[in-house]
C-alpha cells in the first residue's frame, strides 16, 4: 500500500519566484522541480493555475494531461498527485485556510473569466505591495467563488478564445477566427497573446497534444490513425511533434500509463 504524504498549510513542491500574502490568502509564482511527486494530501485549500508547461491532474473536467493555461481548485483534504509532465512550466498558486474551502471533488477550469484573472493576478504580484486587484482576487477565492462575474475581455476575443478551446483544431484557422470575431487578423493575432498569455497557434497545437495524449493513454487505436486523425500528414510528423512536448515517443508514452 502505498504511503500518501501530508503537506501543510502553504507547503507546494516547486520553486518559488515570488509570492505575496493578502487578506490571508497566500500568492505565489513557482517553477515544477526535477523531483518524483509522491501521492500527497494538502490540509488546505488551494488554487493551481498552470500558465506555461503540460501538467497531469486528476481534477474534474480536466484531459489525462493539460497544456496551460488551466486552473485547478483543490479543497482542503484533496487526495492527489498532480504534477507537470515534464519540469518545465509556471504556475501560480493560491492557498487559503481549510475553512474557506468548498466541499467536493477538485476541479478544473478554462472559463474565460478565470484565465484572464489569473493571468491579471500573475502580472500583479510584479509589484512591492499588495494592489487592489490581489484585494479583490483574495476576496473572491475566500467565498469559495472560482469565477467572478466580471466581463474581463472583450466579447469578440472571448468568442475567439472559445472557439479555439472547444473546436476541432483542423477548422480552426486565422481567418476563421477573424470571421467570428468580425475583426482583421492581424487584430487578432495581436490580441491573443495579451488576453489569454498564448497565441491562438499556439493554443491550438496544445489541444492537438492534450487530444494525442488522450488518445494514446485511454484508447488502442493505431499511432499511424492517432495522427491522422488530429490533422498530421503522415506518424513521422506526428511523432515529432509529441516528443518535443512530452520528451517521450508516443509509444512509449502509451506503454509508460504516465498518466495513471
Amino acid at each position: 500500500m502505498q504511503h500518501t504524504l501530508q503537506r501543510g498549510p502553504g507547503q507546494i513542491w516547486g520553486d518559488m519566484a515570488r509570492n505575496r500574502t493578502v487578506r490571508d490568502v497566500r500568492f505565489g509564482v513557482y517553477r515544477p522541480l526535477d523531483i518524483e511527486i509522491e501521492p500527497h494530501v494538502h490540509e488546505d485549500r488551494h488554487l493551481v493555475f498552470v500558465f506555461g508547461g503540460n501538467y497531469i491532474t486528476s481534477a474534474e473536467g480536466a484531459p489525462p494531461v493539460t497544456s496551460a493555461p488551466i486552473l485547478v481548485d483543490n479543497p482542503a483534504g484533496t487526495a492527489h498527485r498532480d504534477r507537470f509532465l515534464r519540469p518545465e512550466g509556471r504556475f501560480l498558486t493560491l492557498n487559503l485556510a481549510p475553512e474557506a474551502s468548498h466541499e467536493g471533488a477538485a476541479r478544473a477550469s478554462r472559463h474565460p473569466r478565470d484565465i484572464a484573472r489569473m493571468l491579471n493576478v500573475v502580472g500583479e504580484l510584479e509589484f512591492d505591495a499588495p494592489t487592489l486587484l490581489l484585494e479583490e482576487v483574495a476576496e473572491t477565492a475566500r467565498s469559495n467563488a472560482l469565477s467572478s462575474d466580471e466581463a474581463p475581455r472583450p466579447g469578440w476575443l472571448v468568442r475567439a478564445y472559445e472557439m479555439v478551446m472547444e473546436e476541432d483544431a483542423r477548422g480552426v484557422t486565422l481567418d476563421a477566427l477573424a470571421r467570428e470575431a468580425d475583426m482583421h487578423p492581424v487584430h487578432i493575432a495581436r490580441s491573443f497573446r495579451a488576453a489569454w498569455g498564448r497565441t491562438a497557434g499556439e493554443l491550438i497545437r496544445d489541444r492537438q497534444f492534450e487530444r494525442a495524449c488522450d488518445l494514446l493513454a485511454r484508447t488502442a487505436q493505431p499511432i499511424a490513425q492517432i495522427a491522422l486523425e488530429l490533422g498530421f500528414c503522415d506518424q513521422a510528423h506526428f511523432t515529432r511533434f509529441f516528443r518535443r512536448r512530452a520528451g517521450l515517443p508516443p509509444l512509449k508514452f502509451r506503454r509508460a500509463s504516465v498518466v495513471a
